[in-house]
């Protein structure tokens, strides 16, 4: 009645259309769910479990951002290659407030309506405010064939101020390869082989962070190696940019399907390299190869300590609480599917599986209306099965005995016996005893006496002396 507040939506958690450090590590100290994905056939390995998100291009050298999202579905797609094997799955997406449509990387079309711009991201045409669910389908790599120079010039953005000693290593790199390949696997190696730490509490950075992660710190969570990651790259002169999104899930077998969860919130870069376009490319498991396999632990630990992972079990108390959780899980989620979520698109998805193919509202219209028609015509024909048998002949005639006296006033009353009501007709018309009264003996002797030698003799006698009674005939 009186409307929403401005800020109605804003306490959803979900990843944002910005990063900035720190960002994505408080985002994962939250056990709250994202979404939950069923695959249909074949499930991909962990190192292919990328959930692609937002992706940004935009930076100041500490935020990063979307940049234009609304020009970017308008540029040329010449749609891509098929290079890589291909995942069917269902995903039931919690409310974010955002456009955002989770998606297997790399996905290449969803069951809902959705703007798929060049970047690869699945937009949503209204923030998503409701669990929505969808199918989709990906493929585990994608030739994207040329860089347009609109998207080469975004790609290349660097922020002012970029340090000497960034530039110099990104310069370093360049000086060993001339493959643009060759400077992406330095910059891994690099990563891997000095001493950087992977961790939930990195330390605060100052007014360049990118130079003092490298040079000082050296530890962080996934948004600063892979910020950094994409400020080396543009600054050896490679096409970069970073993605955000989940990575990996926890399987639950009572349901068959994956949770994944805020703290499995991840950010990885890409490189458009000239075989094969943009390829993904995740810094972080240079330093942390745990975190690709494993969950994120997201119990406190001291500032600046390495991160700790979940691994499975082994006593049999944490066995069997895993096993609880599953089921509370798998129950609450059949719960939302199949109460909570019906409307709509689960009408669409039940028509389909009565073999409906692309069931639409007007599928749905038609199908309605046959269900309808086939419901009625049984319920008339069991009425019509069940129409009570035809009076025999004695009560027939009895009955029209009874209608006639009637016209003359003489009703017969309810649960009023024959002979009761012969006495009552008797007295009030004298002149109509005789044959009132033979009636009735004949009509009670068929009814209710021991059965005849002639039945039918008699009772076709009634019949006649019924016929023959006029109640206003004088009697002769």
């Amino acid at each position: 009645v009186w409307g929403l507040p401005k800020d109605a939506w804003a306490g959803m958690t979900g990843l944002g259309d910005s990063m900035s450090p720190g960002s994505l590590s408080k985002l994962v100290q939250s056990e709250a769910p994202a979404f939950r994905a069923r695959f249909h056939e074949r499930t991909p390995p962990a190192e292919q479990r990328y959930w692609r998100g937002p992706v940004l291009w935009q930076t100041d050298g500490r935020n990063w951002s979307t940049g234009s999202l609304e020009l970017l579905p308008l540029l040329t797609d010449p749609g891509p290659r098929r290079n890589g094997a291909a995942y069917d799955y269902s995903i039931t997406l919690e409310p974010h407030n955002k456009h955002w449509l989770l998606a297997l990387d790399l996905p290449v079309k969803l069951s809902i309506p959705a703007i798929r711009t060049l970047d690869y991201q699945m937009l949503a045409h209204r923030p998503v405010r409701t669990r929505t669910r969808y199918n989709g389908s990906s493929l585990t790599r994608i030739d994207t064939g040329p860089l347009n120079s609109t998207l080469r010039t975004a790609a290349l953005q660097l922020p002012d101020g970029v340090s000497t000693r960034v530039q110099d290593l990104a310069r370093s790199w360049r000086e060993h390869s001339s493959r643009d390949r060759g400077v992406v696997k330095q910059a891994l190696t690099h990563f891997n082989r000095q001493d950087f730490v992977y961790t939930l509490e990195p330390p605060l950075l100052g007014s360049d962070p990118v130079d003092e992660f490298l040079f000082v710190t050296r530890r962080g969570f996934c948004e600063h190696y892979a910020a950094a990651f994409v400020v080396l790259m543009r600054s050896a002169g490679i096409p970069a940019r970073v993605v955000t999104g989940y990575q990996g899930g926890e399987y639950n077998p009572l349901g068959d399907y994956w949770l994944i969860r805020q703290s499995d919130a991840h950010a990885w870069a890409e490189v458009w390299l000239s075989e094969g376009g943009w390829q993904r490319v995740d810094p972080t498991a240079a330093v942390a190869p745990e975190r690709i396999e494993h969950s994120l632990d997201t119990a406190g630990g001291a500032a600046g300590a390495a991160a700790s992972f979940r691994l499975p079990d082994s006593d049999l108390l944490g066995r069997n609480l895993r096993k609880l959780r599953y089921l509370l899980d798998a129950m609450n989620n059949q719960w939302h599917e199949w109460v909570l979520s019906y409307g709509p698109q689960r009408q669409l998805e039940f028509l389909a599986s009565l073999g409906i193919a692309r069931a639409s509202w007007k599928h749905m219209a038609l199908a309605l209306l046959l269900l309808t028609g086939l419901l009625l015509l049984g319920i008339a024909l069991w009425m019509l099965l069940r129409q009570p048998a035809a009076r025999d002949p004695v009560q027939r005639a009895w009955l029209q005995f009874c209608r006639r006296l009637a016209r003359l006033g003489l009703v017969r009353r309810p649960g009023e016996g024959p002979r009761d009501f012969a006495s009552r007709v008797t007295t009030a018309r004298p002149g109509l005893a005789g044959r009132v009264n033979a009636i009735t003996e004949l009509y009670v002797a068929l009814r209710y006496g021991k059965p005849s030698d002639h039945p039918a003799i008699n009772a076709t006698r009634l019949q006649r002396m019924v016929q023959r009674f006029s109640p206003r005939q004088r009697p002769g």
